[in-house]
């Protein structure tokens, strides 16, 4: 493998679903020693990491569906790409922290889980110390929504009103997150589903409590609510395979509310939905106050700079006090040169 600045790094490939197979190219690259790869699928299962993922060579690293297992043999670190909330990643943290491996994931709630999911993230940051080694999480809104907006808000002399507005594509993340956000589904079929059962707040919350600690202020008061979104004319999901008619879902829209004790209001609108042909990924923020200040970015790529900013952020993560470490409590990422 390629000398880089995560030679020597032993790294478990932990989940190889689209976003795996980026990040383990991008492993490759930056010279990281992959010493495990787990997953479920049994079309991948049993199958060498580097066919896995597309690398067009062998790495003589087979996928196994075991993950004590794998765990068990060591590793710095474990790169988790599995799903998106804490509820249902616990386990898969707890068995990499019981096993003294370091964990960064795509997981978006532990960005800032401490009032989404106190009881999870309390009982990971309790296993971490114990074993001296650290969770956190990272991806694309750390660079775009965290760490660019915290580094604008440093021109500030006074901040109002903080309001963000990012746009996804659903067809980049695979079937499982398009089933989530219910496309191919009928409105109706949604807003019963939300009003039956709830919604659960998405990465927009979690983001925006990660800068307000940022930013030493506290929490006054936090709303949150989702929206569908359909099109008026026919549109091809590709991650399931489904031509989707005028009026069905496509996406959702979550908007995020925060109120703080010392006066600055902040708003995140999250917009994931299947792409027209030419659309891009957007981020756009406006600071309201003295001055007024915008921040814009239209090929912000999310699906490929949450993989690389994961692999960026191995370093801080390996090296960080024991425990459970939300984004605020790290310093902004850093590019890491081949």
């Amino acid at each position: 493998m390629t000398a880089g600045p995560l030679s020597g790094t032993r790294v478990v490939v932990f989940g190889v679903g689209a976003m795996g197979k980026i990040v383990t190219r991008l492993l490759v690259d930056k010279g990281a020693r992959i010493v495990g790869a787990i997953g479920r699928s049994p079309s991948k299962v049993g199958r060498d990491l580097g066919d896995v993922a597309g690398l067009g060579k062998e790495l003589g690293v087979i996928v196994e569906d075991d993950a004590g297992r794998v765990l068990a043999r060591g590793a710095d670190i474990a790169v988790v790409c599995v799903s998106s909330y804490l509820a249902t990643m616990h386990r898969h943290f707890a068995t990499c922290l019981e096993a003294g491996v370091n964990v960064v994931t795509i997981e978006e709630e532990t960005v800032f889980p401490w009032t989404t999911a106190p009881e999870e993230a309390k009982s990971l940051d309790r296993l971490a110390r114990e074993n001296h080694v650290n969770l956190a999480a990272s991806g694309a809104q750390d660079v775009f929504w965290l760490n660019l907006v915290a580094t604008l808000l440093g021109a500030s002399h006074r901040i109002d009103k903080v309001i963000g507005h990012c746009r996804w594509n659903v067809d980049d993340y695979g079937p499982e997150v398009a089933e989530h956000l219910f496309v191919g589904h009928s409105k109706e079929a949604f807003d019963g589903s939300v009003a039956a059962s709830g919604w659960p707040e998405f990465v927009a919350r979690q983001t925006l409590e990660a800068l307000v600690a940022r930013l030493g202020l506290s929490v006054k008061s936090i709303s949150s609510d989702v929206a569908a979104v359909t099109l008026g004319e026919p549109i091809r999901c590709r991650s399931l395979k489904l031509d989707i008619p005028p009026g069905d879902m496509v996406g959702t829209v979550d908007r995020t509310f925060v109120s703080t004790q010392e006066g600055p209001e902040f708003a995140f609108t999250m917009e994931g939905r299947v792409y027209r042909d030419g659309e891009t990924d957007s981020n756009h923020w406006q600071i309201k106050g003295e001055p007024d200040l915008e921040l814009t970015c239209d090929m912000a790529n999310y699906r490929f700079t949450t993989c690389s900013t994961l692999v960026n952020r191995i370093p801080d993560v390996v090296a960080a006090a024991p425990g459970l470490r939300s984004l605020d409590m790290l310093k902004p990422p850093s590019y890491r040169h081949h």
